[in-house]
């Protein structure tokens, strides 16, 4: 996260996903805040390539994406710019490895698709925050 210029605590998103409609939503939801930017991608290339242009501070990662898997992704998107590590949360509608206590590699939270705006807004803002209806 960034200090912005009037004082709030900033905050960049990347949304990985490749429903188009799910992803646009949620970028929506999120940009209600105005001290959140959003940047959207549906692939694996394309979040990797977003990684280094927009250096998010949280990215939302859907676990099927058509190039790549969200669980093989994980661990090298989040060492993917040395000293800033992002806070890798899956967004899925798959429940598989959502168990807080056993997250995959690289996965720091695991929402279940559709979530509740609030436990999505909760589980971004709060950095040990792990929720899912």
């Amino acid at each position: 996260m960034i200090q912005a210029s009037n004082g709030f605590t900033s905050m960049r998103v990347l949304i990985v996903d490749d429903d188009s409609t799910t992803a646009e939503l949620t970028a929506e939801c999120l940009m209600m805040d105005p001290g959140v930017s959003v940047r959207t991608t549906g692939d694996g290339a394309g979040a990797l390539l977003a990684m280094a242009e927009f250096m998010p501070d949280v990215v939302l990662l859907d676990v099927e994406l058509p190039d790549a898997s969200g669980l093989d992704l994980a661990p090298k998107l989040k060492s993917f710019v040395p000293g800033r590590v992002p806070r890798i949360i899956i967004f899925s509608g798959s429940v598989q490895g959502s168990d807080p206590l056993h997250l995959p590699n690289g996965v720091d939270a695991w929402l279940t698709k559709p979530a509740h705006l609030s436990t999505l807004l909760d589980c971004i803002f709060r950095p040990t925050g792990w929720r899912t209806p």
